[in-house]
Order: structure tokens, then sequence, then C-alpha cells
């Protein structure tokens, strides 16, 4: 048996230095395939970490941006609360000044209903303490250490009277008041005289028109001064009768008159 022929020993050799080319060529191009993919791949993980990076700013800046938020929010709800407090305030305000205006507005009319008394010298018109105050002086009313009221004070009381029928939405407080010299004849103390006056004034505002449910009665004594007692004149100013305007709201009825 012959063996393999040269010319086909040589075309086999041939062969494989074909293919072994082949191979190479495949292995070189395989190499080189895996370097482009190392690359990339290096590429891709540097855009990773970048990206990473970029991530974590940015959650940085979300949790800043969430502070930041949450702040304005605080400082928001705080300027509402203050804007409240602001509005009730002015609101306050508002409705004091109204009222003031108001007060002012009855006083100057009240005063001007009594004009003429004040003119006369038999009462004066003030606002003391928040209220308006009538305020006949002692001599016109009663004589000395006496709670009876003379012809002349009966005569102011009526006039005055005359005029208060004519004042809505007000209650009068009827105060007595003396000063530091010690009562005589048949009261026992300044309280006792004091609070007699205002009776007998109070009394003669009814028979002139007033309704009693409107009037109140108080004496004061010698402790409610508008003057000093070193002096007579002094003295004499505390010894007065002052009509005070209170509010006064009418009580809605209830059913069976209670």
């Amino acid at each position: 048996m012959k063996g393999p022929s040269s010319r086909a020993i040589l075309v086999f050799t041939v062969l494989l230095l074909f293919i072994a080319a082949g191979l190479g060529a495949y292995a070189w191009k395989l190499w080189n395939t895996q370097g482009d993919l190392r690359e990339n791949n290096h590429q891709l993980e540097q855009a990773r970490a970048k990206a990473e990076t970029r991530v974590g700013r940015l959650e940085t800046e979300r949790v800043k941006n969430d502070a930041r938020l949450a702040e304005a929010n605080s400082e928001l709800e705080e300027l509402k609360t203050k804007l409240r407090v602001a509005e009730d305030r002015l609101e306050t305000v508002q409705n004091a000044k109204a009222q003031a205006d108001r007060n002012l507005s009855e006083f100057q009319g009240m005063k001007a209903r009594f004009q003429r008394m004040i003119d006369t010298g038999t009462l004066d018109v003030t606002y003391r303490r928040g209220r308006m105050i009538v305020e006949l002086p002692e001599g016109v009313l009663f004589a000395s250490g006496s709670a009876e009221l003379s012809e002349e004070g009966q005569e102011a009381v009526k006039s005055v009277a005359r005029i208060l029928r004519k004042v809505p939405r007000h209650r009068f407080l009827v105060g007595g008041h003396t000063d530091s010299v010690r009562a005589v004849k048949e009261y026992k103390s300044n309280w006792a005289l004091s609070a007699a006056r205002a009776v007998e004034v109070t009394e003669s505002l009814i028979r002139a028109g007033l309704l009693p449910k409107r009037l109140v009665v108080a004496g004061y004594a010698q402790y409610d001064p508008v003057a000093s007692n070193a002096s007579e004149s002094g003295r004499q100013k505390n010894r007065r009768i002052e009509i005070i305007l209170e509010p006064y709201v009418e009580e809605p009825s209830t059913p069976g008159g209670k």
C-alpha cells in the first residue's frame, strides 16, 4: 500500500496553513474585540461612576431643597399666624376707635343737650374712667348736711330727667359723694349721707318719668374724690351727685313673663 503522495501532503499542508492563518486572524480579531470590549467596559464603568456621583449630588441637593422647603413652609405658617394676630389687633383697634368715636359723638351730643344748664352752673358733663357723667354740685341740690332736695334742686333734677328720658341704651347710676368732713345731725356717717342723697335724687328722677329699672343707687361717701379735701374749694367739688351713664341692654322677655 502506497503512502500519501507528495501532492496530497502539499495540499494538506497548504490547507493547514490556510486554516492556521484563518484561526490566527480570528484569534487576532477576538483579541482586538476583547480589547474593545475592555475599553468599552472601562468607559461604561467611568460613566457609571460619574452617574452615581451626579445622582449622589442630586440626592444631596434634594435633601437640602426638602429642608429649605420645610423651613420656608414653617416660616410661611409663622407669617400667616403673625398676619392673623395683626389682623385681629387691627380689628380690635378699629373697633376701639369706632367705639371711642361713638362715645365722643354721644358725649358731645349729651353736652349740647345740657349746655344751658352747664352755662348757668347747674351741672357739668364730664368723661371719666371711660364713662359719661352728669355731675350736679351739692350747693344746687341740698342744704349743708341735708339729704332733702331744695326747690332749686328739685327743678334741676326734673330738667335732667327730661333730657335723660330721651337717651336710649343706657342705665343710670346715681352716686352720692361727700367730702371728708364728718356727717352731722341724723346721719351717722358720710356713707349714710351720700346714700340718702343718692336715693333722694333717684326717687325724684322716677317721679319725673325715668323708669326705675334704668336706675341704680350708690353711696361713695368721701372715698371717690375729684379734688383734694385739704382745701374748701376741693371739698366743695367733692360734695356732689353724679349720674353715670352705663350701657344698658333690654333683656328679651321669656315665656311666662319670667
